[in-house]
């Protein structure tokens, strides 16, 4: 067995590079990391630009309003100057225990399939330097999953070059990692798990999601309201997007549904699981919503008509879980 796949503990396939980091550094820390990441579920639409990153999120600069809810952990974005700044930032916090996650280009790394091939902005996860070869340690859990060296120009340049108008890679790239990275920051340990804490934590999902302008299905009504009118003023720009922004929703339901299966053993609360498949159902229509994007994005565009139609099987679908989710709440436990 590879050691460096051996070494790396959790892997989700739904998840994007930004949710596999997170558990990464969580984990190291001790925590479980689908609790942390997974015990809140909300969907956001896109308020501004679509970023063609791997690791977009509506939530932008405010990760903490979609991650970890319930727990005691901050997130935050730097923007180092330059590559020098971004050495300094790095070995800084390093120095303070953090582990920072950067973001990189794929085609400057040697062990990604991409290498030398294909521009597209991704993350992994720095865990520390070495003085004498002035090299950074780092950890990517993504397939084919790698955890080692890698001098420091090679990281500099993967972490300071992506063309704005590259276009290798039609989903995720042309935009620039800028030397970005983000902490992740724990601030108190994590919250057992209990009946009464996960029903509050349910609680909370359901409210937020049945809300006004909310984090539910209305939000993704609206957005494939807009669908048809922005292919006809923007092209397939608007297909493109929904591929992007719907791996992060799609990441964060599988993990959700994985939560509750681990809840529901825990716990001894077989009807968690049963919810837990409804979530799952949830999160592999948001799989098939936005594969049928792509496909119809780069193809003759002729796929809309399909897009919109699994855009209401996934509503429909996420209706009847929320009314599931509501009966297990009415639970007398």
């Amino acid at each position: 067995m590879n050691p460096a796949i051996s070494s790396l503990r959790w892997y989700d396939d739904l998840c994007s590079c930004l949710q596999m980091d997170i558990g990464l550094v969580l984990e190291r820390a001790g925590w479980e990391p689908v609790r942390a990441l997974a015990a809140g579920w909300r969907f956001t639409a896109p308020t501004g630009p679509v970023e063609s990153v791997e690791f977009y999120h509506p939530a932008g600069d405010r990760l903490e309003t979609h991650l970890c809810l319930h727990h005691p952990v901050e997130f935050r974005w730097h923007h180092p100057v330059d590559a020098a700044d971004a050495h300094r930032q790095l070995l800084d916090a390093l120095e303070r225990g953090v582990l920072p996650v950067v973001a990189v280009n794929n085609y400057h790394l040697p062990f990604r399939p991409a290498y030398h091939d294909v521009h597209a902005a991704h993350l992994l996860v720095v865990t520390g330097h070495r003085a004498a070869t002035d090299g950074y340690l780092i950890s990517d859990p993504m397939p084919p999953a790698f955890t080692g060296e890698l001098p420091r120009p090679v990281l500099e340049a993967a972490r300071g070059s992506l063309s704005i108008d590259d276009q290798s890679d039609p989903f995720f790239a042309g935009a620039s990692p800028a030397f970005r990275w983000l902490e992740v920051g724990l601030t108190g340990p994590q919250p057992p798990l209990t009946p009464a804490w996960l029903r509050a934590v349910l609680h909370d999902n359901l409210a937020a999601q049945h809300a006004d302008g909310g984090h539910g299905p209305a939000a993704l009504s609206a957005l494939l309201d807009t669908v048809l009118k922005r292919l006809r003023e923007e092209g397939v720009g608007a297909l493109q997007e929904l591929y992007v922004l719907g791996w992060p929703a799609q990441a964060e339901a599988a993990l959700h549904a994985n939560f509750l299966a681990d809840a529901a053993r825990s716990l001894d609360w077989p009807d968690l699981a049963e919810l837990g498949r409804w979530v799952d159902l949830v999160a592999h229509s948001w799989t098939g919503f936005r594969v049928a994007a792509a496909h119809a994005a780069i193809g003759d565009g002729s796929g809309e008509e399909q897009v919109l139609s699994l855009g209401r099987r996934l509503l429909a679908t996420w209706e009847l879980c929320l009314d599931r989710l509501e009966s297990v709440l009415r639970e007398d436990r």
